[in-house]
């Protein structure tokens, strides 16, 4: 199976060859939506000069943290979705699987209504699921190694 088989069992439109599965398959709620890229960067202010001045793409938010410091851009005047996120790589942090600077995403993130429901999805579809205990944001990878982060996101936001 390709990468678009998890999108399409996400959105509902994957026939899988074992009828049995797909009749347990639960429907999702509405729609996912592709929320954006996640792009690693060597130096976030460089890449946000970039993507700003040179684009003119705004930042929506900053994200502190893990693997390094982060934003969000959107499009002037948009709320949500589509956006990039950049995260600045940070050379004490290892990345798994290994992320090749400018040559390749860190993962793609898919907004669902509900985590729960798509991780019960993809485990009737036959994927595996890391257990959620209660998290909205959980990864999966795809049988070609790309990773997916579904991140839960009440409809309407």
């Amino acid at each position: 199976m390709k990468s678009a088989t998890i999108c399409a069992a996400l959105l509902g439109t994957v026939t899988l060859p074992l009828a049995a599965v797909s009749a347990q398959t639960p429907a999702p709620a509405t729609a996912p939506q592709i929320a954006g890229p996640v792009l690693m960067v060597t130096d976030l202010e460089r890449s946000l000069k970039f993507y700003t001045d040179g684009l003119g793409l705004q930042v929506a938010s900053r994200i502190p943290g893990k693997p390094g410091p982060g934003a969000v851009l959107t499009a002037p005047g948009t709320t949500g979705s589509p956006f990039i996120l950049l995260r600045q790589r940070s050379a004490e942090t290892s990345v798994t699987p290994p992320v090749v600077l400018g040559d390749g995403l860190s993962r793609i993130m898919i907004r669902v209504p509900d985590a729960a429901q798509a991780a019960a999805r993809l485990t009737a579809a036959g994927f595996a699921v890391p257990d959620l205990a209660g998290k909205r944001i959980f990864f999966v990878t795809d049988p070609d190694g790309y990773r997916y982060e579904i991140m839960q996101v009440p409809a309407g936001k």
